[in-house]
């Protein structure tokens, strides 16, 4: 009765929040939109099965959403709401900024066309040490070795046997939701360890020989930001988490040296950051609120100009996440956008 019940009463509410939401409504005190995206990829590319489903946005339906966000919002560069913000000038009612995590390739394959065919501006947050490598998120190498059927040699790794069971039962060819359980599982551990974990097994030897590069190169990063449509911010140097983990020494590297990489790099200042899963303490705080002029965070949430009961924490704007399963029609996306549900 109770699950009859919810299947009923959530179209409902999806339904209202996509017509009354406040991207629907005028606004009385400014608002902005910071959508999170990170990998668009057609669901028959291979790699489209390796990736968790709350990572992949189609490419039909990030086109929908471009068109989407120009009809409801003014569609900005994340830093020119940011400047307009520190000077003082009036800002939108509804102004919305696209951003996308890591720097990924298929960011360069698929999204770049995207933007320049709406002529729609994005912030993307790059890797500094890793752009131009090998390196891969152990996620996706997790998910590469369990779709290879190498489940019982992680299993036999101390760091994945709290595992053991699910991974020797699972399947040939597990599907992504199980996959997506173990990731998920797995993030209680630090990523040094898991890292450590995965090389300690070999994993590439478990793996099919040719492994498509994760990241974009420098080229196809500065093609993005020649492009006019694109501009850089910093997502650490090599997306460890900035918690009390990491010593003084590391957080400054992480924090510091990426804005340093970057700019060197594209020959562009850097003034934008984000906070790899979200994580930070108050030190990594600090730094970023000395370094950058803004950062934007994993919380949920639509940001509020200032008012007499708020005021904009521009290095902690919150994001509105985007992923296929919860946008892939307009009145999904909408009910996003609305932060209601």
């Amino acid at each position: 009765m109770k699950s009859r019940l919810k299947s009923f009463v959530k179209p409902v509410l999806v339904s209202l929040a996509s017509q009354f939401g406040p991207h629907a409504t005028s606004n009385k005190t400014p608002k902005l939109w910071v959508l999170m995206y990170h990998r668009i990829l057609p669901s028959s590319d291979n790699r489209f099965q390796q990736e968790e489903p709350g990572m992949l946005v189609r490419p039909e339906s990030f086109a929908m959403h471009l068109k989407e966000i120009k009809r409801n919002f003014d569609v900005m560069f994340l830093s020119d709401w940011v400047k307009a913000k520190q000077s003082g000038e009036p800002l939108p009612a509804k102004a919305c900024a696209v951003t996308f995590d890591d720097g990924w390739l298929d960011n360069f394959e698929f999204a770049l066309p995207a933007l320049k065919a709406e002529a729609v501006p994005a912030t993307l947050f790059a890797v500094a040490e890793k752009i131009g490598t090998d390196f891969q998120f152990w996620p996706n190498i997790v998910s590469m070795l369990l779709l290879n059927g190498a489940g019982r040699h992680l299993a036999k790794q101390p760091l994945f046997s709290h595992l053991e069971s699910q991974l020797n039962s699972m399947a040939a060819q597990p599907s992504r939701d199980q996959i997506a359980h173990i990731i998920f599982q797995l993030k209680q551990r630090s990523d040094a360890d898991i890292f450590n974990a995965l090389k300690d097994i070999n994993w590439r030897s478990l793996c099919p020989d040719e492994i498509p590069p994760a990241l974009m190169n420098w080229e196809q990063l500065n093609s993005m930001q020649a492009s006019g449509l694109v501009e850089i911010g910093s997502h650490t140097c090599t997306h460890r988490r900035l918690t009390s983990a990491l010593t003084s020494a590391e957080l400054e590297h992480e924090i510091v040296n990426s804005k340093k990489i970057l700019q060197a790099k594209l020959n562009a200042p850097v003034e934008l950051f984000c906070f790899p899963n979200g994580d930070y303490n108050a030190e990594a705080l600090s730094l970023v609120e000395t370094h950058y002029a803004a950062a934007v965070t994993t919380k949920r949430g639509i940001n509020l100009g200032d008012s007499a009961t708020h005021t904009t924490k521009l290095h902690e704007l919150t994001r509105i996440g985007l992923h296929d399963e919860v946008s892939h029609t307009r009145t999904l996306l909408r009910s996003r956008l609305s932060g209601w549900v």
